[in-house]
């Protein structure tokens, strides 16, 4: 690429014409500058995260032009070495929007010549092949005046929604304010929003599902493909791309507590501001929790007007222009209404016409009510399945805190850097704990629970909560210690407010109305005193009150309390089983939270002012539990028996009963969750079970999906299986970093372990070779379908010399091996020659690399049982030597030949080699080049009488 100035644009579009995306190339070049001027400036934002990852490359290529100077060049390639990629992108940019047109002309066609291996840039190259070329110009739409009769309540409404949004309240059980009000500016914590939904299907509780997985998640793939979006881009920008006249709607996604709602306050303050959409006169927003409250038919007109009083008889003039409308529903799965975008929905097209409230929504979002206007709508995943035949033009999913946000959250939160570090060390010390931070909601409580233990003169380490429940006890406990005097008898109360929650789980509810806390004789008196105020908060914002918990899992623990409070109780067993035979796991959670609080460290402080717990209930739960765990434990087949076994350990963790689980699963030999998707907090319990075992005979985790972070939890406990199967778990070598540290273990007892398809590369191959000299108990190791290459076999084959290794079974199937390791690893087989079962399978080592490999083959100390040599390039030159050694090998029983390039010159020496080769078992030949006369030969010595198979 290093053509003459001269040259440099006619070579730069003869080399791009031959590059595989030669469509999206060919649509490019019917563009002209102004053109890519206005790309290059339309899609700013995503181009810079785009091309972080190859800014150094794109910068070359401009360097090469003659585009760039060498000192430009290095100031962008030196950010790069800092690893501030996000300002070398940005300084790449700046630099070649300032050069003008022909700079930009080549940085596109680097742009396409990089796009099959960059998926950000491939994604933006075809929207531009996909959309129209006037898309562009029409996006730069100009802000029209508002009219005039139209300017008062727009001034109006806008001042209503900042004093409305301009307050972000916070309660807060530490102090004796009950709630404590910030300037939103202030306090809002930016939290990363993504332009996609990665699964739909996700659970309801990632409380129990990320964590530090969710860091390395997001590190690895927002480099990759996904990309980042602020809330002012889910409408006009190059994210929402849709006609002008035709609206967009968009779908924000979050788990409960992430921050969807303060997020839709805070787009409408900055709204409200001037701060974004300005081409937005005027933004609507509603909770759907609120629109609950409207039981009879409404139109739009009334509907606006029920909330916004203000707007009078103007409403007509904004119908004119919906283009200049955004709607805002926040909270889509906690809509009482049922919503059909499969087309069995009634439409309206009428902001006068009266009709069903969910008809409304659902024709706004289909833009056949005020076609042009555009919506925003804000769910949980687990409501997502309801939008998936909607009209949504772009999708996101907030994934909350990561790194820094986490110590900036906390150190807001107590206003004491000291007390905040505390916290934090503590959560980083703890697995468990450590899995909420990513969640806003959960940071609240864990500040509001941990705080105390970091606050107090003389205060007990040992006290500090370390599981989930005793987490949640100790937020009830600091409730119940700030308020105790305002309350006569707060057992009763929590008796009647967890019959309340438990309900609501039941029914998968989580408003309440004043009728509910009637039904259960809950005086709407008893929200005078801060007691109830911290358990239940009251929206006052419609003239309907509700109340829901400040979460799903304080609702769930309150109802799991109730268990132990009851003096009358039910059959809590009978109640255990039915809550568990619930598929769809709603109680999930809740029988977690019964578990836990079986033990005495989570009863202990609740008990100080709830009075005893029952005593008859812990030991029907830990009875309950100890049935469960044995009942699983042999009963692992198929997905569901596997995820019972799993949530049973949940059980035994939260419990902390060390004898009962000794008693359960301290003898117990093979464990098998393959195929099952486990998160770290899963591994966290695991390894926390298999603690308490003596020796594990057999582990299987394939396909689990732990990676590098799910193999940090179960590090402690791995030394104690003897066969250890971790395939398909994408560890990469930081992941072998750490199995090498349990190989080195003095007390590990693992002889079997498989490891193949987990990303390894030459990299961790120094460590392994490490860790292999010195364990000598291992017997099979198999790296199959990894990228280990010809370096990583070099530091493998010194391993393999140590005259103290004893694997005699190594498979190295399909990790791009050539020739040039053959020598090494045929210097260390004729050094040790213990291998007895050789697969070097699905490389490239040639007939040269054969024949390497034949020295060590006629060692008289080769006993090789298996040989596996297929798909490697192999031709007839070589047959002649490889049948030679290995005919005199009486301890051969398979050899596989598959997948080379054998023709029928080759027969004679294969058929005097089956002749000769008296224990062989299987040939495979398969997959060669001979004759349908030459297969014949060769199946003609596979006798009836014979155990002989010949597959060709």
């Amino acid at each position: 690429m290093a053509e003459g100035p001269d040259r440099r644009e006619n070579s730069t579009v003869l080399r791009m014409g031959t590059d595989p995306n030669s469509t999206i190339t060919e649509f490019l070049t019917k563009y002209d500058d102004e053109k890519l001027f206005q790309f290059s400036k339309f899609y700013r934002d995503r181009l810079e995260q785009a091309i972080e990852e190859v800014v150094d490359g794109i910068s070359l290529v401009l360097l090469h032009e003659s585009h760039f100077s060498g000192q430009e060049h290095g100031k962008v390639t030196a950010l790069m070495e800092k690893k501030s990629r996000k300002d070398s992108s940005k300084l790449l940019l700046n630099l070649v929007m300032e050069k003008g047109s022909l700079a930009r002309r080549v940085m596109w066609m680097s742009f396409v010549q990089m796009s099959p291996f960059v998926p950000k840039l491939d994604k933006i190259l075809k929207e531009i092949q996909e959309l129209d070329s006037d898309f562009y110009v029409n996006m730069k739409r100009d802000i029209s005046e508002i009219p005039n009769q139209l300017k008062d309540v727009q001034q109006k409404h806008k001042d209503t929604l900042r004093v409305q949004a301009e307050t972000l309240r916070v309660s807060t059980i530490l102090i004796r304010q009950k709630v404590r009000a910030f300037q939103l500016v202030d306090r809002y914590a930016e939290l990363t929003l993504i332009s996609t939904v990665r699964d739909r299907t996700l659970v309801e509780h990632e409380l129990l599902a990320r964590g530090r997985r969710h860091e390395e998640w997001r590190e690895e793939h927002l480099r990759r493909e996904l990309e980042k979006i602020r809330a002012d881009q889910l409408f006009q920008s190059s994210f929402s791309q849709r006609k002008p006249k035709s609206g967009s709607s968009a779908a924000v996604s979050g788990v409960p507590g992430i921050g969807k709602t303060t997020m839709v306050q805070k787009i409408v303050y900055d709204w409200a501001t001037g701060k974004i959409y300005p081409h937005f006169q005027f933004v609507f927003s509603f909770k759907f929790r609120d629109l609950n409250t409207i039981k009879c038919r409404i139109n739009l007109r009334n509907l606006i007007l029920f909330f916004y009083p203000y707007f009078g008889n103007v409403l007509v003039e904004l119908w004119k222009n919906p283009e200049r409308l955004l709607f805002i529903f926040d909270g889509l799965d906690e809509f009482e209404k049922t919503i059909n975008f499969d087309g069995s929905q009634s439409t309206c097209t009428d902001p006068e016409c009266y009709t069903e409230l969910s008809d409304i929504v659902y024709s706004l979002m289909q833009h056949k009510l005020l076609p042009g206007c555009s919506v925003l709508v804000t769910t949980r995943p687990t409501a997502l399945s309801l939008l998936e035949k909607a009209e949504i033009s772009i999708w996101a999913e907030i994934l909350g805190f990561v790194g820094d946000e986490r110590k900036q959250y906390f150190n807001k939160f107590f206003e004491n850097e000291e007390v905040a570090a505390a916290v934090l060390k503590h959560l980083e010390e703890n697995e468990i704990l450590y899995t909420m931070c990513y969640n806003p909601s959960y940071c609240w409580i864990l500040g509001l629970s941990l705080g105390p233990f970091f606050t107090q003169t003389h205060r007990n380490e040992q006290q500090v909560p370390k599981t989930v429940t005793q987490l949640y006890s100790y937020y009830i406990y600091n409730i119940l210690k700030n308020h105790s005097q305002e309350i006569e008898n707060p057992r009763d109360v929590f008796l009647k407010i967890g019959e309340m929650a438990f309900t609501g789980i039941s029914e998968k509810k989580i408003v309440f109305r004043n009728g509910d806390l009637i039904n259960y004789n809950l005086q709407s008196s008893h929200f005078l005193s801060g007691f109830l105020v911290e358990l239940l908060e009251r929206d006052r914002s419609v003239q309907s009150i509700v109340y829901t918990f400040p979460h799903l899992t304080i609702q769930e623990f309150v109802a799991a309390l109730t268990e132990f409070l009851t003096s009358n109780p039910r059959n809590v067993r009978e109640l255990l089983r039915e809550a568990q035979s619930e598929e769809d796991g709603r109680f999930e959670i809740f029988l977690r939270f019964v578990a836990g609080l079986s033990s005495p460290q989570s009863a202990r402080p609740l008990e100080e002012f709830l009075g005893r717990f029952l005593h008859q209930t812990t030991c029907r739960v830990i009875d309950w539990i100890k049935e469960k765990v044995e009942g699983q434990i042999g009963n692992t087949t198929g997905e569901s028996g596997k995820r019972n076994l799993l949530n049973t350990f949940h059980y035994l963790f939260e419990s902390q009963n060390k004898a009962l689980a000794r008693s359960t699963v301290g003898s117990m030999e093979t464990l098998s969750f393959c195929e099952l998707r486990l998160t770290p907090v899963d591994c966290e319990v695991l390894s926390q079970t298999i603690g308490l075992c003596d020796t594990v005979r057999y582990l299987n985790l394939q396909k689990c999906y732990i990676q590098c972070e799910g193999l940090q939890r179960l590090q402690p406990i791995l030394h104690k299986c003897e066969g250890l199967r971790l395939s398909y778990n994408n560890l990469g070598d930081s992941g072998m970093k750490r199995l090498c540290v349990v190989l080195r273990n003095s007390d590990c007892k693992i002889r079997k372990l498989n490891v193949s398809d987990n990303a390894f590369t030459d990299l961790c191959a120094a460590d392994l070779t490490s860790a292999l000299s010195r364990n000598q108990l291992l017997t099979s190791l198999e790296l199959s379908y990894n990228n280990l290459g010809d370096l990583g076999v070099k530091h493998l084959s010194a391993a393999l010399k140590n005259p103290d290794c004893k694997i005699q079974r190594l498979s190295l199937c399909d990790n791009n091996l050539t020739d040039s390791c053959a020598e090494d690893l045929t210097s260390a087989l004729c050094a040790n020659w213990i291998i007895k079962d050789l697969n070097l399978g699905w490389n490239k080592l040639g007939d040269s690399g054969l024949k390497l490999l034949i020295e060590a083959l006629r060692s008289p100390d080769c006993e090789i049982r298996k040989l596996d040599l297929y798909k490697n390039d192999l031709t007839d030159s070589s047959v002649e030597d490889l049948v030679s050694a290995l005919s005199t090998k009486l301890s051969l029983t398979h050899l596989n030949l598959q997948g080379n390039s054998f023709t029928d010159q080759a027969i004679p020496a294969l058929c005097q080699f089956i002749q000769t080769c008296k224990n062989l078992d299987l040939i495979n030949l398969e997959e060669n080049r001979f004759s349908p006369n030459g297969k014949n030969q060769l199946e003609l010595l596979q006798r009836p009488s014979s155990r002989l198979k010949v597959l060709v």
